[in-house]
């Protein structure tokens, strides 16, 4: 090869790393610029989240607060019951989770232990608490009866 051969060689080769190197520039600040959006836009949806946890929270709270027992004592199943409870308490730690999450990320620190904790793990000991539901249901009906029997059966004491 002659040396005019190799300069031409040398200048294409250094003209092709410019083109990379421009190319390279150019790939890293459109990611760049993609990560700076996503940024922004995670940071609106994380300030959204935290304005309304706790209204989701709620709103699960409710949804799960039915007894066993009020279910059993209205003639309902008390087994759907325990499920929806257990279920809206699950869904309620991914809420507090998700809020904990957002909060990290829009702080750049843990929030306190007292900021969206989780729910602490409960046993559900199912016959158990179905033992209970029924036993306060019972109690509940024979009370309903005891004052309706007291009612009718019964001279009131201002008589």
């Amino acid at each position: 090869m002659t040396a005019n051969a190799l300069e031409k060689a040398r200048a294409a080769a250094e003209k092709a790393a410019r083109d990379l190197a421009a190319i390279e520039s150019a790939e890293a600040a459109k990611a760049a610029q993609k990560a700076a959006e996503r940024d922004a836009q995670q940071r609106a949806l994380d300030a959204a989240f935290l304005a309304k946890w706790e209204t989701l929270d709620a709103e699960l709270q409710a949804e799960g607060s039915k007894s066993a027992a009020d279910a059993v004592y209205e003639g309902a199943d008390p087994i759907s019951a325990v499920v929806v409870f257990w279920v809206a308490r699950a869904k309620r730690n991914a809420v507090r989770a998700h809020a904990r999450n957002a909060y990290y990320r829009l702080n750049g620190e843990h929030p306190t232990g007292t900021f969206a904790f989780e729910l602490s793990h409960r046993d559900m000991m199912i016959a158990d608490r179905l033992e209970e539901a029924i036993s306060r249901a019972a109690s509940h009906h024979a009370a309903d009866l005891s004052d309706a029997l007291d009612g009718e059966w019964l001279v009131p004491d201002g008589a």
